[in-house]
């Protein structure tokens, strides 16, 4: 506003003093102030400065993006261990389904005590306690997640138990075999058989831990494992396992077997038409006896006795037998005795078992045979 005042009082001092070079002077100031009249020119802000923006929109997006990569860390572990419990469940399965076919092989073993072989029944009791021993190596170590540890916890109750039971029967049958008569055999053949149903109870409970719990199911199924051999009564079970161990009829006592295998005349006898035995003309025989060692453990020395019925008086003779190894033999040779020809005799050739000693079968102790001797 003051500019404009002094130019117009400017102005009306060049008019006053006049001429020309006072009007051109006038008009050219004009002229000039007209061109150079400030135009209003927009801020250079209002054109290039963006608008104003919001501060929440730069922290939000920093916060979506970490977010992002917890949940994708967390997926991911959340995924590994899912597949770690599958890989766990998986195993025990592997080692369920094993045991479910040492059930099967508990079941035939007991129930053939009576015709079975020492060796046979070991056999059979070393694979079930073999998996059994791989089963307790494989709950030694916890599982990969705590939602599997109360899985882990039945399951090594159920092994635990069954090693009991499988290694408590195994000492009580052969208890039983080796000392017939023990007055323990029947209570700790119960006591292992109600460790070995309480290892199928646990177990049963295992399976139903699967179907209710909030736990992985494996790829298939846990098979139904029974190592109980029978079901019954523990007491009548006892006894009948008891009385079955003791039998002669099998070969699992630690007992010698001392058999009369063969009787060998001399001169030797031939068997005639009638199934006679028939010894050629003669004064005298002499029998040797063979014995063999039928049992599973070396016998100790023993008496055989050899006696002959018939003719004019009966002969009685006795001979010392050798400590045998399992399935030794040996042969023993008495002396000659008198025949009378035309006449029948019978040999009678037994060894003696004391009261003290075991013998695997006292049937197979004696062996007797009829003969004739041919007239001249």
């Amino acid at each position: 506003m003051c500019g404009e005042l002094v130019l117009r009082r400017w102005l009306a001092f060049s008019n006053s003093v006049g001429g020309t070079h006072g009007k051109c002077r006038s008009e050219y100031v004009t002229t000039s102030l007209q061109v150079e009249k400030p135009r209003h020119v927009p801020s250079i802000s209002v054109i290039f400065d963006p608008p104003p923006k919001s501060r929440r929109g730069r922290y939000l997006w920093p916060i979506l993006i970490v977010t992002a990569v917890i949940l994708a860390v967390v997926v991911t572990a959340a995924g590994q261990e899912t597949r770690a419990e599958i890989e766990y469940l998986e195993d025990m399965r592997l080692q369920a389904t094993e045991l479910a076919r040492d059930g099967s092989t508990m079941t035939d073993v007991m129930a053939g005590l009576r015709q079975m072989g020492r060796e046979e029944f070991t056999i059979g009791f070393d694979l079930v306690s073999e998996d059994l021993e791989a089963s307790r190596a494989f709950i030694a170590d916890m599982p990969p997640t705590e939602s599997l540890v109360p899985v882990r916890a039945l399951f090594r109750q159920a092994i635990e138990a069954w090693h009991a039971g499988v290694t408590n029967l195994r000492e009580a049958i052969l208890l039983s075999a080796d000392h017939p008569g023990e007055a323990t055999s029947v209570n700790a053949v119960a006591d292992a058989l109600a460790e070995l149903r309480a290892g199928d109870l646990v177990y049963a409970e295992l399976q139903r831990e699967f179907e209710e719990q909030d736990v992985p199911d494996p790829l298939t199924p846990l098979p139904n494992v029974v190592l109980s051999p029978a079901e019954g009564g523990l007491a009548s079970l006892a006894i009948s396992y008891v009385h079955a161990a003791e039998a002669s009829t099998n070969g699992l006592g630690l007992r010698p077997g001392l058999a009369v295998s063969q009787i060998v005349p001399d001169p030797v006898w031939q068997i005639n038409v009638d199934g006679e035995a028939v010894i050629p003309t003669t004064a005298e025989v002499t029998f040797s006896v063979v014995i063999t060692n039928k049992g599973n453990v070396a016998s100790t020395a023993a008496t055989v006795t050899l006696e002959l019925v018939g003719g004019e008086s009966p002969v009685l003779d006795q001979m010392e037998v050798p400590a045998l190894a399992p399935d030794g033999q040996t042969t023993v040779a008495f002396d000659p005795v008198p025949v009378i020809p035309d006449l029948g005799y019978s040999v009678i050739v037994r060894v003696e078992i004391t009261e003290f000693d075991l013998d695997s079968d006292l049937d197979d102790n004696l062996l007797r045979v009829e003969f004739v001797v041919n007239a001249p």
